[in-house]
Parts: structure tokens; C-alpha cells; sequence
């Protein structure tokens, strides 16, 4: 194992899990699940775009743009363009102590440094702030903000220490401009995304140069003052932040654990369920730094791995009232953090309670979780107010669905749209991160039962702004009828809500139209209830996951209430429906957009546990729809690392799959949108019959 030395991205573990900085130094032997999401990751959030743009603004020559990895060759060729009196770098190396830093982007003007960290996030600073406003709290650094700042402060420090003393570093921090507009067409393709030996790099093409001399999308915040009282100790989230130490005794500390590679636990707690250092079964073997953790810390056997854990718990958050009947929070705010590692050992007293008042005995969430509990733990004291309502240990009011769906005309319709929001905007004129409505899928389901996919769309034309014409396109299908319209979530309700935004400052023709269908179908956003407007469409959609969490239930949803979650628990909880789709039937007894009787399918598959295999699951990868040679396909196979995330990336099986592959279809050859495509209708038309899966379920079981 070569040695190393504690880089910004050391620190960033650091910061999440001093532990896990141990996992983090020895990827050779254990496994991290961040790893294996790069390229896609990289695709989907644009941040290596926004760097490379920062690179043009700031006209860094090719010569300057330190491409050394290892060390050593990266601190002498920093060294060696310190020598001008005046220079811009980019990846400039640093070492001081322990410590190493490569910096986004440093304009050295004599002895003035100024160093400029890049972010793939968006800030308004009419809006944002970098402060926290809670009483109280008004010297912490803001949630949302604060990963960033500290990344800049800790490299300021290392920078300012490894110079000579007569050297200055000032801070700034590079995001996306939210008040500021593209200048020109087709800026995010300038900058491709590519898979080289599974690490994303970009693409540049030539045009990208005219960009520097045009209005640009990011700016440079000064952030100098902050970063001063982060390395100060001076802010007042530190001890928090930093297991009770402040900034530069915590980089100390760390930096020598880090490059002595020393194994030191701390509590576990709510930061373990989001951590990456675990084994998959699937995947060659490698340690599994998570589960050492808890053996060493909470004392974990083998089978405790396999109890249901309360972070499961819908939102795993602890709290409870007080003795006078006031609703509090827990001070360390969730479960495990205050040892409470297993669902059974949860008690009522300790779950948060809930605001919303129940209607009808409707579920709101402090009912919920007390639902999950009793599933989960099968206590009767728990059980007892909801047996009414439970069938072979699932949990569906059928009183309430049923009063429910009586107010729902037919026919019925399901829609999922697929959005991007990238911090380089494709378009001419649209701010950074300004939705963009790429594809929409749409079931209906007629009085009869009868169910067909209706229609979908998606841009297939590249550089072409497709908002409006996805807007058109909706209303051709969804106005021909008073049926309801259903969504999953509140994506759909606010895409089409910024997309009004839109059309109200356009010059479109039908815009006061389409304005009007919208209207029609949604209701104000938080934020516009917020300024005063309480729009509420004639039409408005249902929400068909309020529908879910208020009537119904299944253990196997452990707490999470996404479509993907929710899908095989529907599934599972009919034998009706495993019986039906079990059978090809799809495609040729209900009519398809993208299957064809020849090719019919079945949704249902057996997994090996003996329940249904999740459907997103038998998704066809992007390759299987190349209409190339075998001989072709099989060069495919060999050389697609520049081409291509491999594995698990080339199936589009989510909402950061498909955003990603829309990206990727920006940049593709004509064999390659036509397979992107296939995929992604596919995909998308998945998302609508899992929301027709659902209704069917509980037509089933009401009888409406």
C-alpha cells in the first residue's frame, strides 16, 4: 500500500466519519459504494463541467493545467509555474505537513493568490446566504452551504501555510450564477462527459474558447472573511461538525490519523445508514468497514445485521412531548444517535409527533410510523388500533380508499415526466439549473379497466429547447376528456409550474393557452403560496403517493415511500396481479408505445427470495437496443470505455440514469440516440404502469 497524505477529499470523509477515514485510506481491501457510481454521478450532476468552464473563464493555457497525478510531479510543476511573476493554474498542488491540496483554479499576481474552488451548485445572493437565520444560530454556517466552505477554508490553509510568509491567499467560492443566463445555444455539449478507464472526463470542444468573452454562468463569491473564522475556530457549528474539536486542531488530528492509517472508531449513530464502506453480496468480496464498525462500537453479532434497524423508520427521527404536553425534538435528533439501533427496542414515546391533524382516522406520518412499528415488531398493544384495517400483515384502509376513489372520473391518467436541471444550461437564455422537461409518459385507464399506453414524448433533437412543445404535446393528450390526472410525488406539479414561469415572459403564440392548461391542472407551489398566490386548478392533479402514505402499508416499503419501494410491495400484496403479469400479456393485450405484440412482456419475474423481482430491475440495458453487427456489438463490448458507463450505469433503471442518459444523448452518434431512446421510453413508460400496477391493487381490493 503506497503512503498517502490527507488530500480535500480525505477531509471531506473526515468531516462525514473520522472512522471511516481508515475504510477511505485502504480502498484496496475495502469496499466503498461511492466508487462505483462515478461516471454516472458525473454525467447526471455536471460538476466536472462547471470546472472545466471555470478553466475557460479564467483563460487557463493547456500548459498550466497540471494534469500530473502522483505527488511529487504535481507539487514540482506547481513549483516551477510559481516562478512567473504572473500566472493562472489550474490543479495547482500544495503540500504542507501532512496535508495536499489541489486547487480548482489560482491566479498568482506576484505574491497575491487568489484561489478559486468550483462547485457544481447554484447560489443567488439576493436570495441564499451563507449564514444560518434561526435565533440563535446566526453565527453557524448555513446546512447547505457549509460542506463547500470548509473545503475552501481547509484549503486556504494548507496554501497559506505551505507559502512563503509574504504571500497572501484570498478565497473565493465558484458556483453557478442563478441570476445570470446563457449567452448562446448548446453550452453543456461543449463540455462532454466521457468514460476513460471508468474515471468521467470532459470533452472541450473548440467553440467552448468564445465563451470567455461573453456573460458567464458562474461567478466567484469572495468567501475570504468566512473561510477566517472557519480556520480561526470562530463559527459556531465547529464541535458540532468536528467531534468536539475546532478547525485546526480537528485537520491535526485527522491529517495524523489519516497518513499513520490508524484505526479509531467513534459512536455509531444516523451518520452509518448513509455509509458507503459496505460489501454487496453480488460483488466480489471485500471488507466490509461498516460492519466492523458496529461490531467494535454498538457490540453487533452477526444476525443483529439482520434485524430491521430503526433507521428504517420513516425519516428515523427521534422526539416525542414533554411532561407539559409539548412537542419536542430529540437533541440529538434521531434514533440511533440516542442508542436505539432495532426497531423492536423503539418506543412510542420516543417517535416525533405530527402536526397534521387525522381526518377519518387517515394515517398522517406519526401514525404511520407507529403503524411500521407494529408490523415490524407485531406487538398487540401496538397492533390493536390498526387490526381493523390489516390483511395478512399489510395495512389497507379500505373504508377511506374507497370514499377516496368515488371522487375520481374516468377515465384515469397516469404521468411521470423526466427533467433535467444542469448547472450549464443547454439552452440560450435560461439560468443555471432552470428546468428543462425532456419526456413524459401517459397511461389511461378507461371505466371499463381497460388500460392502454396512451402516448409519450421525448426530445430527440439536440440543442432544441423542448418545453413548450412538451407542454403542447401533454395537452393534446390529457384535454380530450375531464378525467382525473394523476402524479407521483410533487415533481410533476412544480416542473409544470416552472415551465408557466417560462411562458409567461416568452413571446409564444398560444402561450396564454398553455398558461391556462396548466393552470388547469396544478396548484401553487409553497413558494408562490408564500408570496401571496393560492391557485388551486379546476383540474388539479391527485397525488397518488398522499394516497399511499394516508391507506396504505407494507413492511417491505422499511420506511421509504418511493415508486420504486412502493412497486414491489403492490405486487407482492396480489396474487391477482403476480398471476396476470406474470403472463407476456404486456404489449399485445394492453396496447404499448414501445412494445409490440412480437415482443410482449411480463413484469412479473420470481427473485430469489420467492418474491417478485422489482420490474425496474429486468430493464434492458442501452446496448441491447444497438442495431449494429455481433461483430460490431463485440467491439462495443471491448473498446466502450470512452463510449460508455459500463455495468449497472448502461441501464436506465431511475431518475438520475435517465437525466444522465438524456445528457449523453446530447453528445451521441445517430446508433447511439437510437438506442438511448428506446431506453429511455422504456424506462419512462415503466414509471406510468407502475402508478397503473398501484390503482389496480387498490381497485382490486375496493372494488371502485
Amino acid at each position: 500500500m503506497s503512503n498517502k497524505l490527507f488530500t480535500k477529499s480525505a477531509f471531506k470523509q473526515a468531516l462525514t466519519c473520522p472512522a471511516s477515514l481508515y475504510y477511505y485510506y485502504d480502498s484496496e481491501h475495502y469496499a466503498n459504494q461511492n466508487n462505483e457510481e462515478g461516471f454516472l454521478q458525473a454525467l447526471a450532476e455536471g460538476g466536472q463541467q462547471v470546472g472545466d468552464l471555470a478553466k475557460v473563464y479564467y483563460h487557463v493555457p493547456d500548459e498550466c493545467d497540471i494534469k500530473e497525478l502522483e505527488y511529487e510531479p504535481a507539487l514540482a510543476r506547481t513549483a516551477e509555474l510559481f516562478q512567473r511573476e504572473n500566472v493562472t493554474i489550474a490543479e495547482a498542488a500544495f503540500r504542507w505537513g501532512n496535508c495536499f491540496v489541489r486547487a480548482d483554479i489560482i491566479e498568482k499576481k506576484g505574491k497575491q493568490i487568489n484561489l478559486i474552488e468550483v462547485k457544481a451548485t447554484s447560489w443567488n445572493p439576493d436570495e441564499d446566504s451563507f449564514w444560518q437565520k434561526k435565533r440563535g444560530y446566526e453565527n453557524n454556517i448555513s446546512r447547505g452551504i457549509r460542506p463547500y466552505l470548509y473545503d475552501v477554508a481547509f484549503q486556504k490553509y494548507v496554501i497559506q501555510n505551505a507559502l512563503e510568509a509574504d504571500y497572501t491567499v484570498t478565497a473565493f467560492l465558484m458556483m453557478a450564477d442563478k441570476r445570470s443566463l446563457a449567452p448562446v445555444d448548446g453550452m453543456n455539449p461543449m463540455f462532454e462527459v466521457v468514460n476513460v478507464n471508468k474515471r468521467a472526463q470532459i470533452r472541450r470542444s473548440p467553440q467552448a474558447a468564445e465563451l470567455a468573452e461573453s456573460a458567464h454562468v458562474l461567478t466567484a463569491f469572495p468567501v475570504d472573511d468566512i473561510c477566517k473564522r472557519i480556520i480561526a475556530g470562530e463559527t459556531g457549528e465547529q464541535r458540532e461538525e468536528m467531534s468536539g474539536k475546532l478547525f485546526t486542531a480537528f485537520v491535526e488530528e485527522m491529517s495524523r490519523q489519516y497518513v499513520n492509517h490508524q484505526h479509531k472508531f467513534v459512536s455509531v449513530g444516523k451518520q452509518c445508514s448513509t455509509c458507503p464502506f459496505y460489501s454487496k453480496d453480488e460483488e466480489p468480496k471485500k471488507q466490509d468497514g461498516k460492519r466492523e464498525c458496529w461490531k467494535e462500537m454498538a457490540h453487533f453479532s452477526e444476525d443483529d445485521f439482520d434485524k430491521p434497524s430503526s433507521s428504517e423508520l420513516w425519516s428515523g427521527r427521534a422526539g416525542g412531548k414533554n411532561a407539559e404536553g409539548t412537542i419536542v425534538k430529540s437533541p440529538k435528533g434521531y434514533l440511533m444517535d440516542i442508542g436505539t439501533y432495532f426497531l423492536a427496542d423503539v418506543r412510542p414515546e420516543d417517535l416525533p409527533v405530527s402536526k397534521k391533524e387525522s381526518v377519518r382516522g387517515e394515517l398522517v406520518p406519526e401514525t404511520r410510523r407507529l403503524l411500521q412499528l407494529a408490523l415490524c415488531t407485531n406487538k398487540a398493544n401496538l397492533r390493536d388500533p390498526f387490526n381493523p384495517n390489516i390483511h395478512n400483515g399489510i395495512y389497507l384502509d379500505i373504508t377511506n380508499l374507497k370514499s377516496e376513489m368515488r371522487k375520481w372520473r374516468y377515465p384515469l391518467h397516469m404521468i411521470d415526466f423526466e427533467t433535467s436541471s444542469a448547472p450549464i444550461p443547454f439552452y440560450k437564455g435560461m439560468h443555471p439549473y432552470e428546468a428543462v422537461a425532456f419526456q413524459f409518459s401517459h397511461h389511461i385507464i378507461a371505466e371499463d379497466g381497460t388500460i392502454r399506453h396512451e402516448g409519450q414524448y421525448l426530445n430527440t433533437e439536440k440543442l432544441h429547447f423542448p418545453n413548450f412543445e412538451f407542454i403542447r404535446e401533454l395537452m393534446l393528450q390529457l384535454e380530450n376528456d375531464n378525467g382525473t390526472i394523476f402524479r407521483y410525488a410533487t415533481h410533476e406539479n412544480s416542473i409544470l409550474r416552472a415551465i408557466r414561469k417560462q411562458l409567461v415572459r416568452s413571446n409564444e403564440e398560444d402561450k396564454d393557452e398553455l398558461v391556462s392548461f396548466i393552470d388547469s391542472i396544478t396548484h401553487a407551489t409553497r413558494k408562490e403560496q408564500n408570496a401571496g398566490l393560492h391557485h388551486v386548478g379546476k383540474r388539479d392533479m391527485v397525488d397518488l403517493l398522499e394516497i399511499v402514505l394516508r391507506y396504505y402499508y407494507h413492511p417491505d416499503m422499511k420506511g421509504s415511500n418511493s415508486i420504486k419501494a412502493v412497486l414491489p410491495a403492490i405486487l407482492n400484496s396480489s396474487a391477482k396481479l403476480r398471476e396476470k403479469y406474470s403472463r407476456p400479456i404486456y404489449g399485445k393485450e394492453i396496447k404499448s408505445e414501445n412494445y409490440t405484440p412480437d415482443e410482449a412482456i411480463a413484469w412479473i419475474e420470481p427473485g430469489d427470495d420467492g418474491k417478485v423481482k422489482n420490474p425496474y430491475k429486468c430493464l434492458k440495458d442501452i446496448a441491447s437496443f444497438l442495431e449494429v453487427s455481433e461483430a460490431e456489438l463485440n467491439e462495443y463490448e471491448a473498446i466502450s470505455e470512452e463510449d460508455r458507463a459500463e455495468g449497472s450505469d448502461d441501464t436506465i433503471a431511475n431518475g438520475g440514469a435517465a437525466l444522465a442518459a438524456y445528457t449523453k444523448l446530447q453528445f451521441s452518434d445517430e446508433k447511439w440516440t437510437k438506442a438511448i431512446e428506446k431506453a429511455l421510453y422504456r424506462y419512462c413508460e415503466l414509471d406510468t404502469m407502475s402508478m397503473v400496477f398501484i390503482w389496480e391493487y387498490f381497485h382490486e381490493m375496493t372494488g371502485v
